[in-house]
């Protein structure tokens, strides 16, 4: 009866074995199946006896299956086109929320339910890192990854702006014949107090006690002995001089007027000539101006054409809010090799009315040297600002990259040619909604928005283990982690010797036809040796019962 038993035991095995093949072939076109292998070993041996040398004698009772492996080695991956699909190339697990339980899965064809989360075929939130207004940090838990299509990307305040251009060598110096500037004067008696200003056209001029290295621009400094060497000091902050001194580092001339002073009373001139009636609104906690502005004026004849010696360019900045404001530069040739500028906004958006209002520390001079080259500023120029916007957004702070931060070649040029802008950058934008994502290689979930901006929206997280064969296989293409198969490593991408995420493509089942048929073949002769086995002690017995005595 041995016989029996034993072939009976390897027609199982060999049973077994076809099942493990028929289920590597059913699932050749799934998603990232890993193929098995079966393993036979031995049952075991009955003692005979020993041969004549002490050798023992046994006869094998059949095969038994030892194990079921898995053989994790990476399949091709396919392109497919779909945004949502990724594949693992090198080692880990996607990690899967399903109810309660936790699950492990190569494959990646994730879709996205009505809220925006990433799902697993079987209905499991694929997790990972959510971003964090763009940022990903690097202890953050693991949570389900949404993608809210529309989503809103804030906007930008303009902060840094830059003009590659030109100004005309050959334009003719910018000149004015009769006409007169308007004119006011301020008269003091006391010494101010350092809640004091004096504020003309867009510039304030606040007063203080001492200076400091940071302090900021257009600080006055006090002479405690003297109401007129205080206004004197007021002089020097208007017209651009004593900075360090009796006024602030930073402080720049006033666009607007320039100013002197004669005891107890500053004389000011608006810088430009104007029609009659022009003024520029000028106010004062210290002192008293008669009508509280600069009044009169008359218009000049220009003797060079406005169109040769002054050139403008706009440029569309952002504020916090989002909105759009357009600042425009108006260079004018005063010199040789010498232009002034001026940086205006409309006056609406700043809640006024009449002409471009002119930014705080939005007016000064380039100055060339014989080749053309930028000489003076000798650095970008900052703290260009806009305090106060209509819109009710923050103030807007500018700097004006006059210098190429890579090379530090000067941006702006005067050489003999048609003054023009090539180019113009600034970093501001407005809102967006996402419009479109991608997933890069180290796992990270980026936004395109439709204001031109890239957003980090979240980073897939991947598994390791340390013994793979101790998952458990749970169907659906996912995994269970057991103890055999040690504590997860769980990260990001790229890190800790997992794999890379290849987006938009799926993992392919590593199952090899050519082989598993060739196994199949093996598979069934080794049944059909174990079922002639049987058959054959079946005829041996049946030929020994029918012995004749």
């Amino acid at each position: 009866m041995g016989s029996f038993s034993t072939s009976l035991s390897g027609v199982e095995a060999a049973s077994q074995n076809l099942a493990v093949i028929a289920n590597d072939l059913a699932n050749l076109n799934t998603t990232a199946f890993k193929n098995q292998e079966a393993n036979f070993q031995d049952f075991f041996y009955q003692m005979l006896g020993s041969d004549g040398a002490g050798n023992p004698t046994q006869i094998g009772a059949g095969s038994v299956i030892a194990s079921v492996i898995s053989a994790f080695s990476q399949g091709t991956i396919d392109s497919t086109g779909v945004p949502t699909n990724m594949a693992i190339q090198g080692d880990g697990f996607f990690i899967e929320q399903n109810g309660t339980s936790t699950l492990y899965t190569r494959a990646g064809n994730f879709t996205q339910n009505a809220s925006g989360y990433l799902m697993t075929s079987d209905g499991g939130y694929v997790l990972g890192y959510p971003a964090i207004n763009g940022v990903v940090g690097p202890s953050q838990t693991l949570a389900p990854l949404q993608i809210i299509n529309g989503q809103i990307c804030p906007p930008g305040a303009t902060g840094n702006v830059e003009l590659t251009m030109n100004l005309d060598a050959s334009a003719p110096v910018s000149s004015t014949t009769g006409g007169t500037a308007a004119t006011g004067s301020l008269a003091v008696t006391a010494v101010p107090t350092t809640s004091d200003s004096v504020t003309i056209g867009n510039v304030t001029y606040t007063f203080v006690d001492s200076l400091s290295g940071t302090t900021s621009p257009d600080e006055v400094v006090i002479d405690t002995t003297s109401a007129a060497n205080t206004l004197a000091n007021l002089a020097d902050a208007i017209n651009g001089t004593g900075t360090g001194t009796n006024c602030s580092t930073g402080t720049v001339a006033n666009p607007s007027a320039t100013a002197s002073a004669s005891g107890t009373t500053l004389t000011l001139t608006a810088s430009q000539t104007g029609t009659p009636g022009n003024s520029i609104a000028t106010t004062s906690t210290w002192g008293t101006f008669g009508a509280a502005t600069l009044t009169g004026g008359t218009a000049g004849t220009s003797t060079a054409s406005s169109a040769d010696s002054t050139f403008s360019e706009p440029l569309v900045v952002y504020d916090s809010l989002g909105n759009s404001h357009t600042v425009t530069f108006t260079f004018t040739k005063t010199a040789a090799n010498t232009w002034s500028y001026q940086i205006t906004i409309p006056a609406a958006d700043i809640g006024g009315t009449g002409k471009p209002q002119v930014l705080t520390n939005g007016s000064g001079t380039l100055q060339f040297d014989g080749k053309g080259n930028l000489i003076s500023p000798s650095a970008n120029v900052t703290d260009i600002s806009i305090p106060t916007l209509a819109d009710g957004a923050k103030p807007l702070t500018l700097t004006w990259n006059l210098f190429d931060p890579a090379t530090g070649a000067p941006e702006v040029t005067q050489v003999a040619g048609q003054s023009n802008v090539a180019s113009t950058q600034q970093d501001g934008y407005g809102s967006g909604a996402l419009q479109s994502f991608t997933i890069n290689s180290d796992g990270i979930i980026q936004g395109a928005f439709s204001n031109g901006q890239t957003l980090n929206l979240g980073r897939v997280a991947l598994a390791t283990f340390q013994n793979t064969q101790g998952l458990q296989l749970n169907g659906a293409n996912t995994y269970v982690a057991t103890p055999s198969a040690g504590v997860p490593s769980i990260g990001g991408p790229s890190t800790g010797g997992r794999g890379t995420i290849v987006g938009q493509s799926l993992e392919a089942s590593n199952v090899d036809m050519t082989t598993e048929l060739s196994d199949l073949i093996m598979a069934e002769r080794d049944y059909q040796s174990n079922a002639r086995a049987i058959s054959t002690a079946d005829q041996m017995i049946n030929y020994v019962l029918t012995m004749q005595p």
